[in-house]
């Protein structure tokens, strides 16, 4: 008698642990399965339709870069369905459109995404509807050994159109950036989609479509020297809304300039030289005088033949003084590679500090999207991080 009580306890217990697992499994289910929909719009005045363009579906992880392919409606909708949402992956739908990609990042932790809305807009391959609404640059350090100054340029490329700039296959259609003569360890980052850089006469290209709107370009270099003066020159192809330089005072010093004078500025608890020059046109020449330059000693000559001096870019320092005299955004997919990291020869008070409130002050202000926030917060801390 108790070994039959005892079974039939078990068998109910099994029965309703079935149940249960059953149950939950398809809660699950249910709750993974998403749907993403929208529509694109050719936002160009008098466009061409998107008769037969498609939408792109990625899930990407670490592992597999997966895509999914639907072909818009007569209404330009689209739409995937029967997605099983994976936290450790990264979802987006982007469309090429007479050869510019665009793009859109997805949430998808909260469920399902409709009525999105992807812009698209008519081509040029002219970048003279391209502007610099900023153009500044640091004077970063000086080694001393390899007889080098490092330097971080940012640019902020503006697009007032309603036409995507496309570059061309030649150098001459790439968006160009003239660099010193000799320069190396040259390191750039954007907020471009899928950009390629290209070496060209006196500097660099780079191929990547240009929506309207502002994108920034960071591009960081070393440059020798052979003496204690170097005449810098800059063209400025893109001109710029203002033009910045800056330079530590105790670094070096700033002889003649072809915009006007330096002023002294306290950044933290260090002195800059800073020159602020407006309404630059395009195709300007800066041209900077760099005295004081130090000389390698003896020893210092001997230990150098004997190793080479890669200098890093100090990216926190640099975004910190610039976060204090102007704004910035970054846009979706900005390249994943990251080669920054910090440099201990800059004495600035705290400026992560600087750079993170400044971000979530022009975030709460509504100067940037929730978007751009996160996504150069994230930049920063990882830096930091390294």
């Amino acid at each position: 008698m108790q070994t039959k009580v005892k079974t039939g306890l078990v068998k109910l217990f099994l029965l309703v642990f079935s149940v249960i697992l059953i149950s939950q499994a398809a809660t699950l289910f249910a709750q993974e399965t998403i749907t993403v929909s929208g529509k694109v719009t050719n936002m160009s005045e008098n466009g061409d339709p998107l008769d037969g363009l498609s939408v792109i579906l990625h899930e990407n992880s670490d592992e597999l870069l997966g895509e999914t392919e639907y072909q818009l409606s007569e209404n330009s909708e689209f739409i995937f369905e029967d997605i099983i949402y994976d936290p450790n992956k990264q979802y987006g739908v982007s469309i090429i459109f007479k050869g510019a990609l665009y793009g859109v990042n997805l949430d998808l932790s909260m469920g399902s995404v409709s009525d999105l809305e992807i812009q698209v807009f008519e081509s040029i391959r002219s970048d003279e509807l391209l502007k610099a609404s900023l153009v500044s640059i640091l004077i970063n350090d000086v080694n001393t050994e390899t007889k080098s100054v490092s330097i971080l340029e940012i640019v902020k490329l503006v697009n007032d159109s309603d036409l995507t700039y496309v570059p061309g296959p030649a150098p001459m259609q790439l968006l160009r950036f003239s660099l010193p003569e000799g320069s190396y360890n040259l390191m750039i980052d954007s907020s471009l989609i899928t950009a390629e850089i290209f070496q060209v006469d006196k500097g660099f290209g780079i191929s990547a479509s240009l929506p309207p709107g502002e994108h920034d370009i960071f591009f960081s270099y070393d440059m020798p020297y052979d003496s204690g003066k170097y005449e810098l020159s800059k063209n400025l192809r893109y001109g710029a809304d203002i033009l910045r330089v800056v330079s530590p005072v105790d670094l070096v010093d700033i002889g003649d300039t072809s915009h006007g004078d330096f002023e002294e500025a306290l950044i933290g608890e260090r002195k800059y030289n800073v020159l602020e020059v407006t309404d630059i046109t395009k195709g300007e020449t800066l041209m900077l005088s760099i005295e004081d330059l130090p000389m390698p000693s003896t020893s210092q000559r001997f230990s150098s033949a004997f190793k080479s001096i890669r200098w890093e870019l100090a990216v926190p320092v640099a975004l910190g003084i610039i976060v204090i005299f102007s704004a910035g955004s970054i846009i979706w997919l900005n390249s994943r590679n990251k080669s920054d990291s910090t440099s201990e020869d800059i004495a600035i008070d705290k400026p992560e500090i600087a750079m993170l409130i400044e971000l979530k002050q022009m975030y709460a202000e509504g100067k940037i999207t929730e978007e751009e926030y996160q996504h150069k917060t994230e930049i920063i801390k990882k830096i930091l991080d390294e």
